[in-house]
């Protein structure tokens, strides 16, 4: 129960990611007459992304310090009345500014639902709920995709309302969730606290940086790589991106059926998401672009569990939170630039299938080097303590 508590509550984050698209550029032309409009649209889609990454960490400092189940309850309470508000809120500063209370609550429901699925679960069961949250988001994002896209034919605001899912969710984690910590705070006052080493921990951070960019190039490219192409259909823009993000969960999928250290899963993932690059850089119609992304989808499904179980495998309960912050702001923080290092890539190559053979090259190269890490016998997964 508490494993599945915590991988729906982690859907909140992907409510707060995908529920608006289809609606922006309605958004967009109600508030038309805004000397600013493009710049506070966008800032309506991307400030939540933003936000995480600056304040996962502090985040978790206060988790380690209040405790993981309290602060969460209150992130999720504070999450839906942020995230409802603009069904109601008249200006467009006004829906940026509770967007930004959107992307400071994601903060905490991310960095403490994380943790406490570490401190719940060790060893293969941990494995198996990070495979399991990260295969079933892409499944709810498209159902969530779908309904905000019929919700919006009749209001722009009524997407909002699936924000409304923290308030649905709250009594679960309020009843289910339990804090770990107290079990052994007798156990942590009985020893001698031992300085934490940050080093492991910020090398799988860097590493998650480049990855987490990686696997935004197609979430966030592909409609634009299609319609430079000449497919300009929004069912099939739609369809492909569908079908590409299928690709996600067969990932997670490999993620546990590899039974190796994680420098050949990361060897895998990458040497997938770059053949899926090259693909979609040297294709030019529909299907071959579409599959690329496939390919591309499903080295993203092994890379992000293998990235959050090798970071919580070096974390204590005791700084289990503050690290889980830092990781999850490597991970936004890769999102939220992944799209200007696609722009700067376009300026220099002169398309995007050109950024995107970058990619496929920095990929290549990424799995030279956990190759190399694996033939040496190098990072395994350990068992966190």
């Amino acid at each position: 129960m508490q494993g599945w508590v915590l991988v729906v509550t982690s859907y909140l984050s992907m409510v707060a990611a995908v529920v608006i698209g289809p609606v922006l550029p309605k958004i967009a032309q109600q508030f038309q007459d805004d000397p600013q409009v493009a710049v506070l649209t966008s800032l309506v889609a991307t400030l939540p992304a933003l936000f995480v990454a600056l304040l996962s960490a502090p985040f978790g400092f206060l988790a380690d310090r209040i405790g993981r189940r309290r602060l969460l309850i209150g992130a999720v309470s504070v999450y839906g009345f942020c995230g409802l508000a603009p069904m109601w809120l008249s200006s467009l500063r006004g829906i940026v500014i509770s967007r930004a209370g959107v992307g400071i609550t994601e903060a905490a429901i991310m960095t403490c639902g994380t943790a406490l699925l570490g401190d719940y679960f060790h060893g293969d069961a941990r494995e198996r709920w990070f495979a399991v949250q990260t295969g079933s988001s892409t499944f709810a994002a498209i159902v969530v995709v779908a309904i905000a896209g019929a919700l919006g034919e009749s209001s722009w605001r009524a997407p909002f309302a699936m924000y409304g899912l923290g308030f649905v969710l709250l009594p679960l984690v309020i009843f289910t969730l339990w804090e770990p910590a107290q079990l052994k705070a007798a156990s942590r006052e009985a020893k001698p606290k031992e300085k934490y080493h940050w080093g492991g921990l910020a090398f799988v951070c860097l590493v998650t940086v480049f990855a987490s960019t990686a696997f935004y190039v197609v979430v966030i490219q592909l409609s634009f790589i299609l319609t430079e192409r000449g497919i300009v259909s929004v069912g099939r823009i739609g369809m492909g991106a569908a079908l590409a993000a299928l690709g996600v969960p067969l990932g997670s999928v490999l993620f546990r059926l590899l039974r190796i250290p994680v420098a050949g899963k990361l060897a895998a993932s990458f040497t997938l998401s770059g053949v899926g690059f090259f693909v979609i850089a040297f294709s030019h119609g529909y299907w071959p672009t579409v599959a690329g992304a496939f390919v591309n989808g499903m080295g993203s499904g092994i890379v992000l569990p293998t990235l959050i179980t090798w970071a919580l495998s070096q974390l204590t309960l005791e700084v289990r939170g503050r690290g889980t912050g830092m990781w999850n702001t490597a991970m936004f923080l890769g999102q939220f630039i992944s799209p200007l290092i696609i722009l700067g890539l376009k300026a220099v190559s002169g398309s995007l299938g050109g950024a995107v053979l970058v990619y496929g090259v920095a990929c290549a190269v990424a799995a030279g080097i956990a190759v190399g890490a694996y033939l040496r016998g190098g990072t395994a997964a350990a068992e966190a303590n």
